[in-house]
């Protein structure tokens, strides 16, 4: 991979412009009512180099709602342990949930489980560590479905912008993002109507050798995390890939004959999160070198 990234003429622009574009927003905003968004957060491998300014309370809002959400997600939370990603708290993550309990006495249970220290158990009742009584636990934990589709529209408005700059705020339909990622799919009432952006998940099972493609290109990176814009004849793909782990893709209508397609744009554009860089190359260079004979 080349050199470090940094962002399009739209994101350049924004240090020394009063107002700046927020795509959360969908308009200019003071510069002062902006702070940096991890377009992907450090909790799930992102950089402190790859981040754009948007709305301050968009910024948290989104941050709390789907950002957290993603990084406590168990399988994510999984991907995290084994590779030791830490965020802003800097400890190492381990998935917990306070609905168990004793399989024989009901008496609730706190359960911590992960890969550097093994399953542990906390008595509420008690205050104190029970692990190792030999007990039987029921054990229940819930999986937010909607949030990868809500996170990878959020990658898609910041990253999109990020890299296209105005060309993105221009001929991409980037309201589907924007809806998606603000609302479940049974809030969204009429507005579902109106979308016209096509997704693919992490648990759908793939069907064509373009799915397999798309699962191949994040999982070459891991531990790394990454995010690929590429225009196909009238639409942007976004994809998504979290510590090497496909996370899915969305599809929106846009105008792709206003994008570079040459040097690193050749194709699409990839950026992989390489500690301490985000580093950036064109998706034709990718697919050859995925291409090669090991």
């Amino acid at each position: 991979m080349p050199e470090s990234v940094s962002p399009s003429s739209g994101a350049d622009a924004v240090a020394s412009a009063p107002a700046i574009y927020c795509p959360y927003a969908d308009k200019d905003i003071p510069l002062g009512e902006s702070n940096p968004e991890h377009i992907i957060p450090l909790a799930v491998g992102g950089l402190n180099s790859f981040t754009l300014p948007v709305s301050k309370d968009l910024n948290s809002r989104i941050g709390s709602e789907i950002d957290g959400a993603l990084a406590n997600d168990f399988l994510v939370m999984s991907q995290r342990d084994k590779h030791g990603v830490r965020g802003h708290s800097r400890k190492h993550p381990e998935f917990v949930t306070r609905n168990a309990s004793d399989a024989v006495t009901g008496e609730p249970l706190q359960v911590t489980l992960g890969q550097r220290r093994g399953l542990r158990l906390w008595s509420p009742r008690e205050e104190r560590d029970v692990t190792g009584r030999g007990q039987k636990v029921n054990l229940q934990f819930s999986m937010d479905i909607d949030v990868e589709l809500r996170f990878v529209a959020k990658v898609a408005l910041s990253a999109g912008y990020y890299v296209y700059g105005d060309q993105f705020r221009n001929h991409v339909k980037h309201e589907d993002f924007r809806a998606i990622m603000n609302q479940r799919p049974n809030e969204m009432g009429e507005t579902l109507k109106t979308i016209e952006a096509r997704y693919d998940h992490r648990f759908r099972e793939p069907e064509t050798d373009n799915d397999r493609i798309l699962r191949a290109m994040t999982s070459g990176f891991a531990p790394r995390s990454m995010v690929a814009l590429i225009p196909n004849s009238n639409s942007l793909s976004v994809v998504v890939g979290i510590l090497g782990y496909y996370l899915g893709m969305l599809n929106v209508p846009a105008d792709p004959r206003r994008f570079p397609n040459a040097d690193e744009f050749r194709m699409g554009h990839i950026i992989v999160l390489d500690k301490p860089l985000a580093i950036r190359d064109s998706v034709w260079k990718l697919l050859q070198m995925m291409s090669r004979p090991r």
